[in-house]
């Protein structure tokens, strides 16, 4: 009898023992696989983030050749601005035009001479 109790409990331990295997086996699985989903995210992230530093270069870089461009039609517009301050305004050009006209010999000669109105 004492043979029969000593053999159910080794039974009952071993069938314990492989139940606890079993289940450690399956852990295991499943943090294998979770290890696996998170190294194939890290590299994923790794590769996105390299991507995206790729793209803020270029764009700093862009940003860049913008600002200096912004900078030479900046210098451009002055220039301009400049020339067009020494420029003749129109309203200069007209009354330069009257000027010219009331001071040419050939408007003085298609004028009345005085003594031709007074006979």
């Amino acid at each position: 009898m004492q043979d029969d109790k000593t053999n159910m409990i080794l039974q009952e331990l071993v069938r314990r023992t492989n139940d606890s295997i079993r289940r450690l086996h399956e852990l295991e699985g499943k943090m294998e696989n979770v290890e696996e989903r998170s190294s194939a995210l890290e590299s994923t992230s790794i590769s996105k983030l390299k991507s995206l530093n790729d793209k803020i270069t270029e764009m700093e870089s862009r940003i860049k050749d913008m600002d200096a461009n912004l900078a030479r039609l900046d210098n451009t517009i002055e220039k301009i601005s400049k020339q067009m301050n020494k420029m003749a305004r129109q309203s200069d050009v007209k009354e330069l035009e009257r000027m010219f006209e009331l001071l040419s010999p050939l408007r003085v000669e298609r004028m009345p001479r005085p003594e031709r109105i007074t006979q």
